[in-house]
């Protein structure tokens, strides 16, 4: 017996409409529609009618007031579909797009419909059903962005054309966990859809954004070349490198950037998106806030990082081996004699030349180990200082540490045993943190500082004027000093806005009994300059690099050196 055609069969199958579209209704979490063509009256789904702004079940004009809901950017591309439907070109409406829904937020929704038309080929009947993608799982439900599923459909699809241009810029938001760390994880989805929402609307008409997996966001651009990449790039980091604030609280969290060209840098969108990762990798080692494109020396940089990691947890493991500290001097500018010192990490291993801070300390960080690291450049600093002191009184030790440090429960007791153990000093201590960390932080921190204050111990804002806050919150900041940046030292001569800069600054700070020591001085124009608007600290390789700690006592600490080591 054949199957029976579905056309015949539905003649002879007697169903009430109200009750099929009910059921229907019912048994979906689609939204569905009917549109009476020659009335334009509409009948919509219960869940459309809470769902979105429209006037009520039953109502004309169903097509103009969800044009209305359309998001702007997708608007051509639903208009297109609209009115080739109505010219008789197709009688399918399929799209993709963004609407508003009742809460003011933007919903991936799939669209399909078919028009229905009489014997005269007028419309007669619109029906169909709209998806929410987010419920399909193709669609993140933080963001409202497409996922990398849809990401990948697309690159293989543009992959696919005879003459391939474009790219993608996959981004990653930088020290994202520290967010979640110093607030909660609905702070941290909070500050991944505001960046979101920025990015879709930085985005030229040519590109669409999708959502990776935890703070990773992506862009393809059609039709791009590299320059457009790297703009595109500028502008996401020109809005990230600032403070920004959600619901009164502020946070501060830069972004990273790897670009891959399509139709030069892979054959797959997967293989895009690999080499699209290994770009950032590179710009995440490369010290953050950057961007870089994707090269076939990266997979050596990367073998290189392998190894380097390797080596740096055997090291860790083996009791610190291969590491050591080196000391700059810090000099008082008034007197040019010693002050102190800033305790510098250094490390050193067969096989591996020239690995500076730069390099090592973000493979300690991306493996969890800059906090054991940290305590015991700590402990070494403290035993150092503790022994110095016996030499030279006054003598200072300044010690970087990371915030990762200063999240842990523990740190403030630590350092407290630390100098009863070694006889250290806490009032010849100072701890040195970046800018950010005091303006960003600075609630969440706030208590930890004032324990180590209490202690003695000193606080220094380092890297200061690198963009991250402004004059007016030092006279509110917890630090005892601040160290001006090299940036605002080169050329001080020369660059009058530099001079009037560090002026400021060290008014200022003086004015709420904060000290300043100038970093990077490195010509005696420079030293002569900083001396006379007042600088109660100078540290660069005008006066030394970074030492040894035996150098470093023979050079400063014995009386017969003093004198011969003082710039003339």
């Amino acid at each position: 017996m054949s199957p029976i055609d579905t056309q015949e069969a539905l003649k002879s199958f007697d169903l009430d409409p109200r009750l099929l579209y009910e059921a229907i209704s019912y048994s979906t979490e689609d939204y569905l529609y009917i549109i009476d063509m020659k009335t334009d009256m509409a009948l919509i789904s219960d869940n459309m009618l809470r769902d979105f702004d429209l006037p009520d079940r039953l109502f004309k004009g169903l097509i103009p007031h969800w044009r209305h809901l359309v998001t702007e950017r997708d608007l051509p591309s639903f208009d297109e579909s609209i009115e080739r439907m109505l010219s008789g070109k197709t009688d399918e409406h399929d799209l993709e797009y963004q609407v508003h829904n009742r809460q003011g937020g933007h919903l991936w929704i799939v669209c399909r419909g078919l028009l229905k038309r009489d014997e005269h080929g007028e419309p007669l009947l619109f029906a169909g059903a709209i998806t929410n993608l987010e419920r399909k799982g193709k669609v993140d439900a933080i963001t409202g962005l497409f996922t990398h599923s849809k990401c990948l459909q697309i690159l293989d699809r543009l992959l696919l054309r005879k003459q391939v241009t474009g790219g993608l810029l996959l981004l990653g938001l930088d020290d994202f966990t520290r967010i979640n760390s110093l607030n909660d994880h609905a702070f941290g989805n909070g500050v991944l859809r505001h960046f979101a929402q920025t990015l879709q609307r930085l985005l030229p008409d040519n590109a669409a954004a999708f959502r990776f997996d935890g703070d990773e966001f992506a862009v393809v651009i059609d039709d791009a070349d590299r320059s457009t990449m790297e703009s595109l790039f500028r502008t996401v980091h020109a809005f990230s490198n600032r403070t920004q604030a959600i619901d009164d609280t502020s946070y501060f969290c830069t972004v990273s950037g790897g670009i891959v060209m399509i139709g030069e840098d892979g054959n797959t969108g997967l293989e895009l998106v690999k080499h699209a990762e290994s770009a950032l990798e590179e710009s995440k080692h490369g010290g953050k806030n950057t961007v870089s494109f994707f090269s076939s020396s990266l997979s050596q940089d990367k073998l290189r990082r392998f190894e380097l990691s390797d080596r740096l947890q055997a090291s860790v493991f083996d009791d610190m081996d291969g590491f050591s500290l080196h000391f700059q001097p810090l000099i008082e500018a008034r007197t040019l004699r010693i002050a102190g010192a800033e305790a510098l990490l250094r490390w050193k291993a067969d096989g591996f030349d020239d690995v500076g801070p730069d390099e090592f300390v973000p493979v300690l960080e991306s493996y969890g180990l800059i906090a054991s690291v940290g305590r015991w450049v700590f402990e070494q600093a403290a035993l150092q200082c503790a022994a110095w002191n016996r030499l030279h009184d006054d003598f200072i030790m300044n010690i970087n540490i990371s915030y990762l440090q200063l999240l842990e429960s523990d740190f403030v007791p630590f350092v407290q045993r630390t100098l009863e153990a070694t006889g250290a000093s806490a009032h010849r201590i100072v701890l040195e943190m970046t800018e950010s960390y005091f303006v960003t932080d600075l609630e969440a921190l706030r208590t930890t500082f004032e324990r180590l204050r209490k202690l003695g111990i000193q606080l220094a804002m380092d890297d200061f004027g690198t963009g991250y806050s402004s004059l007016g919150m030092l006279s509110q900041s917890p630090a005892d000093i601040v160290k001006i940046d090299r940036l605002f030292i080169k050329n001080i001569q020369a660059e009058a806005f530099n001079r009037a800069f560090i002026d400021a600054v060290i008014e200022l700070c003086h004015s709420v009994n904060i000290k300043v020591t100038v970093e990077g001085v490195e010509e005696r124009i420079e030293l002569d300059t900083v001396r006379a608007i007042g600088a109660d600290i100078i540290q660069g390789f005008l006066v030394s690099r970074p030492v040894p700690a035996a150098e470093f006592e023979t050079r400063f600490l014995s009386t017969e050196a003093v004198d011969e080591e003082m710039p003339a």
